[in-house]
């Protein structure tokens, strides 16, 4: 077995069993039996050796059924052995659909979802599995016992598991209607007052299938539909911690592998997902948007990138994956940005066969092995932000928009200004946790604050931190009622009624911001001190939107597009705030061009930041850098500059003052790495 694990994840994935690469059909698998072989076989794994590959996630239970899949999983035991006996972890996939032509379990109709059709028009043949019934639970249960006690697994990889689908397509089976009413007595017994009842069992869910109806609903205002939409998203994250303390109690270290980080695009209230909460429960997760938003620049200068699942692995300690690799310079800049943003995991180098594509790239693996031997760059480290970004989850499931496009708005503009910041979560809100860690919070249309996260904002505000809150926040109650009072009335004394707005349930987006930009404060933003701290409100962001403005459902990933995240058209009135706000407290004020990501860590001895260029292959020239830290004024400070781009490290010690911050970076073609040692 391999020794406990120390260094960074570098992940390979080859998880779909010969018999699924067959009946699915795609013309490219016409070779799939050699293929098949190859992978197998001992020269494979000395290549994944070669690469610095130290984890495999390999075929396991696809959904077929484990009697129909008993070749397969021998097949998966004894090469995982193989894989062990060589040092490299095992990662087993466990696919969360049955497949409805061989799976043939007694309990099969009690373990499907009800409502959701089929996976899609060329998989037919597969069905979502319903994961609030007991049976499921109960079949699972056997699969994880058979991976742990006889494949001998590491990490445990649910694909397609504990998510919620559409709204109106979540399961209406009876254990989900059951588990509705438990969870409306239990959890939230105050819907039924807002519902017009004394019983909260009077509420039902709204009916399946009205995709027409619901599509077009830019903010949930009826009880039973909030409920329902609240109820499936703890829901998911309750089944997943079930099956992870059930794997932990039969081996304490395995690793849970969720396919998740859905943090790089618009997550409508359609998809009532709380993925932050479900990455604090796993060990790794994965980015799936590689063909929607390809890490780059787009044709007008945007840089797109997977910086948010990242930011948030770094929050909840999660090895962050990316899901596929390509030849040439596009794999080079997703190595270089996963180096860079990702907590300790290049991600998945991956050679799988759906793809049929290999790392064979000279220059790709030159660049790998030249992150590999560096591997020193990258680790030991911790996030170093003084302004932090609210994701707050209930807002933006219950108000698609703005409240899920304003943070990834927010995000981008920061992002492109090169202002390092971090993506925290509502739980760390709530339990008071950011203490004295950030300088400025960021609350982009956080409208269901509730009382405890009010108080917790209020106070750190009191102790010295700054607020920028922009458009609806702290507007309504969790359950999406306006209040008679503003959450902030009392820092910013501004006469805000937001029970005074009336918004017509059939709005549109366009109509939807036209309503909050006819409030009585949109002239410029409002300012206030509030005990030690600053406070600025801004009335909303002026979204430039595409020409297809409606957030109607669409299908795939379609969620992610990146014209969502365009600047605001007031998108300078939000910088200046910014700027205001961080005035002295820390800088990070840089010449480098808009295409360039920078992130920033705390080190052993000093601070380092990484400087990608998603623009690659064209190079970045010379740039000034002016950054602040907290090091004794006027103390040496020893700046080192790392190119990484080569098969060795290219070292350049500045001779700028860096006393004083004031440095010149040289210029660089990817990826750019420096080190401040006081």
């Amino acid at each position: 077995m391999p020794p406990p694990f120390q260094g960074q994840w570098r992940t390979l994935a080859n998880w779909e069993p010969k018999c699924f690469l067959k009946r699915r059909g795609d013309n490219s698998f016409w070779d799939v039996d050699r293929l098949w072989t190859r992978i197998h076989s001992q020269q494979a794994i000395r290549r994944m050796k070669a690469l610095g590959v130290n984890s495999v996630h390999i075929h396991f239970h696809k959904g077929y059924g484990l009697d129909f899949e008993k070749t397969s999983i021998e097949e998966a035991t004894t090469w995982a052995r193989r894989l062990h006996d060589n040092g490299i972890r095992v990662g087993v996939y466990i696919g969360c659909s049955f497949f409805t032509e061989t799976f043939k379990h007694p309990d099969y109709a009690r373990m499907i979802t009800t409502q959701t059709p089929g996976w899609s028009s060329e998989q037919y043949f597969r069905q979502f599995v319903c994961f609030n019934s007991p049976y499921t639970f109960k079949y699972f249960k056997e699969v994880i016992r058979i991976a742990i006690e006889r494949v001998k697994a590491d990490i445990l990889h649910f694909d397609n598991a504990f998510v919620s689908g559409y709204h109106d397509t979540l399961c209406h089976c009876s254990f989900c209607q059951e588990g509705f009413q438990k969870y409306l007595a239990e959890a939230i017994p105050e819907i039924a007052e807002i519902a017009g009842y004394d019983d909260p069992r009077l509420i039902s869910p709204p009916p399946a299938n009205r995709g027409a109806a619901l599509s077009g609903v830019r903010e949930m205002k009826e009880p039973g539909s909030i409920a329902w939409a609240l109820y499936h998203a703890w829901s998911g994250c309750r089944n997943l911690k079930s099956y992870a303390d059930y794997a932990r109690s039969l081996k304490k270290d395995v690793m849970i592998f969720y396919n998740g980080a859905n943090f790089c695009g618009i997550t409508p209230f359609s998809r009532p997902d709380d993925e932050f909460a479900k990455m604090y429960l796993a060990d790794i997760t994965c980015i799936e948007d590689d063909n929607e938003n390809p890490v780059g620049v787009t044709p007008d200068g945007m840089p797109v990138s997977r910086f948010r699942p990242y930011k948030v692995g770094n929050r909840t300690r999660t090895h962050v994956c990316y899901y596929m690799s390509e030849r040439g310079r596009n794999n080079r800049l997703r190595l270089a940005e996963a180096a860079a943003f990702n907590y300790s995991s290049l991600g998945i180098v991956e050679a799988s066969m759906q793809w049929n594509r290999l790392l064979t790239d000279k220059a790709d693996v030159a660049y790998l092995n030249t992150l590999v031997k560096n591997e020193r760059l990258f680790l030991e480290r911790q996030p170093w932000h003084k302004a932090a970004v609210l994701r707050h989850n209930r807002s933006a499931l219950l108000n698609p928009f703005p409240c899920a496009l304003t943070p990834y708005v927010v995000e981008q503009m920061l992002f492109e200004r090169h202002i390092p910041f971090a993506i925290v979560s509502e739980r760390e809100l709530a339990a008071r946790s950011l203490g004295t860690e950030f300088h400025l919070l960021i609350l982009p249309d956080a409208k269901c604050l509730d009382d405890r996260e009010l108080d917790a904002i209020r106070s750190f505000v009191r102790r010295g931190g700054n607020l920028l809150t922009i458009g609806s926040s702290a507007t309504a109650t969790p359950f999406n009622k306006y209040k008679r009072d503003w959450g902030f009335e009392e820092i910013f004394r501004l006469g805000i009624n937001p029970g005074e707005k009336y918004v017509d349930y059939e709005e549109t987006a366009v109509s939807a911001f036209a309503a909050a930009a006819r409030s009585r404060h949109t002239a410029d933003i409002q300012c206030a001190a509030y005990g030690r701290g600053r406070a600025i409100y801004l009335p909303g962001l002026d979204f430039d939107l595409p020409d297809k403005t409606g957030l109607v459902r669409q299908s795939g990933f379609d969620w992610y597009y990146h014209p969502y995240w365009r600047k605001p058209r007031n998108a300078d009135v939000f910088l200046r705030a910014v700027d205001e706000l961080t005035g002295d407290h820390w800088q990070l004020r840089t010449d480098l061009p808009r295409r360039v990501g920078v992130e920033t860590y705390r080190v052993r001895n000093g601070y380092r930041l990484y400087f990608v260029n998603f623009g690659n292959p064209d190079p970045v020239a010379a740039s000034r850098l002016s950054v602040r830290w907290d090091a004794p004024s006027g103390r040496n400070v020893k700046a080192v500059w790392h190119v990484m781009g080569g098969d060795d490290q290219k070292l350049k010690v500045i001779e700028d003052d860096a006393r004083t911050g004031q440095l010149t970076l040289p210029a660089f073609d990817l990826l750019g790495v420096l080190s401040l040692q006081p």
